[in-house]
């Protein structure tokens, strides 16, 4: 990380206090800590002012945060966090205005509130500041996205390797996460493994559920690496599929591509996402009830998101965002397609390619096995 990046963002981070009014800004959200200190603790919060950016931590994190915080004072409390904060105000004594993350809990915003209020500051709830500006990905932080992409396809080739009739979803989500984290990286979520009608599930927990000869595999998984997850889902056949399954395969990776090719900086979000459906939807089979895409980067589901309920957001160029469409037919099988992409100015690019095992081509891939 470098410092120039966190002090051009917390450069970002003062023209919003500027602009609504605000003498200060707590942070307490762990990825919008990590966004503007590149603290990758937890328990810590920052305020930022003016002039200052100030890491309110305890004894767990001091060292980690003295060899992590990057243009930013380190206080090391010994009282409650809501007092350290209170005692860096009144240290500071110009703070009229306090703002907190609209994603506080209540809780916690009372007791700032009480801690504040006999130094005469007024505690107010911010919308989406630092959100707004991790939005836009820098280079930096796409080429991670990249590379965690990479990591993954190794890590399913490695454990795709391993499946055998009989094996259970939990087996092979131990043998992906295994390979994840001898790859120096971690899962970036829950693994979604579902074998045969679990598929339709849209979040199944993987079970005791074994392999059969003639099944249908969905793969719903993500590395993080330095805070930052690729999102990739795949589905498979196992030795034999259905001809009912390989259209609805070929449906939601036509559906997929639909919604691609509407990508670029300007374009509405839900512009892509009726394109998707609108191919499922000729199809004859059932649309999808959630979402064909959301935002990527510190976390697995960040703005903007594609659904047909937002019909204001428009695309920029630097944003990254999943494209998931999916067919589910109850009892019988699930197919979602994955992929992360980048939105430039006159287009879109998928940086979850791979080229080395195929797992990225168009075309249905029927695994081999042990029947």
């Amino acid at each position: 990380m470098d410092k120039k990046l966190i002090q051009r963002r917390l450069k970002q981070l003062r023209g919003f206090l500027r602009e609504k009014d605000l003498d200060a800004l707590v942070l307490t959200k762990v990825e919008n800590v990590r966004y503007i200190t590149n603290f990758s603790g937890h328990d810590s919060w920052v305020l930022v002012t003016e002039k200052a950016s100030i890491l309110l931590t305890d004894s767990r994190y001091t060292e980690q945060a003295i060899g992590e915080c990057l243009g930013c004072r380190i206080v090391e409390r010994k009282k409650t966090i809501t007092d350290a904060l209170a005692e860096e105000v009144k240290r500071h004594g110009k703070i009229r205005r306090l703002a907190v993350e609209k994603t506080i809990p209540v809780g916690t915003l009372m007791r700032i509130r009480k801690a504040l209020h006999p130094l005469g500051t007024a505690v107010v709830c911010a919308d989406s500041a630092v959100e707004q500006i991790r939005l836009i990905k820098m280079p930096a932080e796409i080429q991670t996205i990249r590379r965690a992409a990479q990591i993954a396809w190794k890590c399913l080739d490695a454990a795709l390797k391993s499946l055998r009739t009989g094996m259970t979803e939990q087996q092979l989500t131990a043998h992906l996460e295994y390979q994840m984290r001898m790859r120096g990286a971690r899962p970036g979520f829950d693994t979604i493994i579902a074998f045969g009608p679990n598929g339709s599930r849209n979040h199944h927990q993987p079970s005791g559920r074994k392999l059969r000869a003639h099944d249908t595999i969905l793969i719903d998984f993500g590395v993080s690496l330095d805070g930052y997850t690729c999102d990739i889902t795949r589905s498979f056949g196992w030795n034999k599929v259905s001809g009912e399954y390989r259209r609805a395969w070929e449906t939601v990776y036509a559906a997929q591509q639909a919604a691609i090719a509407k990508l670029r900086d300007g374009v509405p979000a839900v512009e892509a996402d009726a394109a998707a459906r609108e191919v499922i939807q000729r199809s004859g089979f059932p649309v999808y009830g959630h979402g064909t895409g959301h935002g990527l980067g510190l976390e697995v589901h960040e703005m903007p998101y594609l659904t047909p309920l937002d019909k204001k957001t428009r695309l920029k160029a630097g944003q990254v965002i999943t494209i998931e469409p999916g067919i589910y037919l109850p009892g019988r099988f699930g197919i979602r397609l994955e992929d992360d992409v980048l939105i430039t100015e006159t287009g879109a690019e998928v940086l979850t390619t791979d080229r080395r095992t195929g797992y990225s081509r168009g075309s249905l891939q029927i695994l081999k096995g042990r029947p």
